[in-house]
């Protein structure tokens, strides 16, 4: 019995000096490592991007990657059936699709009687023949634009109708994460195929866009995106009535302070976001973490404070310029249309306290116009549990929704 009680101690003493270390002795701070490309995209990459149809009519997306070279998207419902592949150049024509750059999975091909672009692509999982179709679903642009000296990129998508009336500017969420994040092309190109123009960024730091995330704060991201709303207002053939963002999970809180000059937007969409500060979200987030990796309930709130701080002191002069940031606020002073989006079973976002904070705010502020829409049985990626991938109903519901809240 005696020695059973010395190892019981002499585990709580280990336990405790470890949990003390982890305290006291500060993490290192981790910088990203930043690799931009070269300014310049390739001009014979241009006449290959747009849309390919095979036999059976499946429409295929060629598009300029974020970094170098093109990338092949396939849209579908289902996850198992998505497509999305780098396409590295080896000569103009011929491309690697997986780093080996003496094979030539996917060849481009150009007839000149007919001048149609023929693609043939052959990998381990994907095997087809397609001809581009220069009038299926949207025109695609790569762009660039400026906050003050900082270059910023993105993809363009731009409807095959006279005027487009609503554009959809994107701002992404936390950490790397550019044109070439699957889970927002795919809502970008679902929305573009909806009738809207939609700018799809490369977040500063990310793809083509130079700067730095990991130092920048919520006003900093806010302003990369009124840069890309004022490209939009100046685009004197494109000049859509109607702009607004949609941002997503962190992209949520810089959504509102996009529009703190009154005047800059015409609609917000807020897409799992939490009404907390990060601070909060993330002893919530982290705690969830804990007990879904066995952790008990009454250990894992504790702890998740403790971690939290480690967390942040990887990335402190992030957190020191954002974890206290509460968009409430900027919500409350709104004249323009808010639709808020939640997830019944979000491990990173609160919703049940979102929901009382909103309540709250709608109750003190009758006079928002804001629209709170709650999705049961799905989580933060708002995935469908039973295709695997992004509710149709959450793009359905964003579709409707914008229509009817634009001039």
């Amino acid at each position: 019995m005696k020695t059973a009680l010395k190892l019981i101690l002499a585990l709580m003493i280990i336990a405790l000096l470890i949990i003390s270390g982890l305290y006291f002795i500060p993490p290192k701070e981790e910088v990203p490592a930043y690799a931009f490309p070269e300014e310049k995209t390739e001009d014979y990459l241009t006449n290959k991007v747009g849309w390919y149809e095979t036999a059976e009519r499946k429409a295929y997306q060629i598009t300029w990657g974020a970094k170098q070279g093109l990338q092949l998207n396939y849209f579908d419902t289902l996850r198992s059936n998505l497509k999305s592949i780098p396409l590295t150049p080896i000569d103009e024509n011929t491309y690697d699709t997986n780093g080996n750059l003496e094979d030539a999975e996917a060849v481009f091909s150009l007839t000149d009687t007919d001048s149609v672009i023929t693609l043939q692509l052959n990998t381990s999982k994907t095997s087809f023949t397609a001809t581009k179709k220069d009038s299926l679903y949207y025109l695609q642009k790569e762009i660039e634009y400026y906050n003050g000296d900082i270059k910023l990129s993105g993809l363009l998508l731009l409807p095959f109708q006279s005027n487009p009336s609503v554009a959809i500017v994107f701002i992404h969420g936390s950490g790397v994460s550019d044109r070439d994040n699957f889970w927002y092309m795919y809502q970008a190109d679902y929305l573009a195929k909806k009738g809207f123009v939609v700018l799809l960024p490369d977040k500063r730091g990310c793809g083509k866009s130079m700067g730095e995330w990991h130092t920048a704060s919520f006003n900093d991201f806010a302003n990369d995106t009124k840069a890309a709303v004022d490209y939009l207002k100046n685009d004197t053939i494109l000049s859509p009535k109607n702009i607004g963002v949609l941002g997503l999970s962190q992209g949520s809180w810089i959504s509102h302070l996009v529009n703190n000059d009154g005047n800059d937007l015409s609609f917000i969409v807020d897409v799992v976001g939490s009404t907390t500060t990060p601070n909060e979200q993330l002893k919530f987030e982290l705690k969830n973490d804990l007990k879904s990796s066995g952790t008990p309930g009454f250990i894992a709130k504790p702890l998740s404070g403790l971690i939290g701080k480690r967390v942040k002191g990887k990335r402190k002069i992030w957190w020191e310029k954002n974890g206290e940031f509460d968009p409430k606020p900027f919500m409350a002073k709104t004249s323009i249309p808010i639709l808020k989006i939640l997830a019944a079973e979000d491990k990173n976002v609160p919703s049940s306290i979102c929901l009382k904070e909103l309540d709250q705010l709608i109750t003190e502020n009758p006079e928002i116009p804001i629209t709170v829409k709650t999705f049961a049985n799905t989580g933060h990626a708002l995935m469908n549990e039973e295709t695997g991938w992004v509710l149709t109903a959450y793009l359905d519901y964003v579709v409707k929704w914008v229509s009817s809240n634009s001039n």
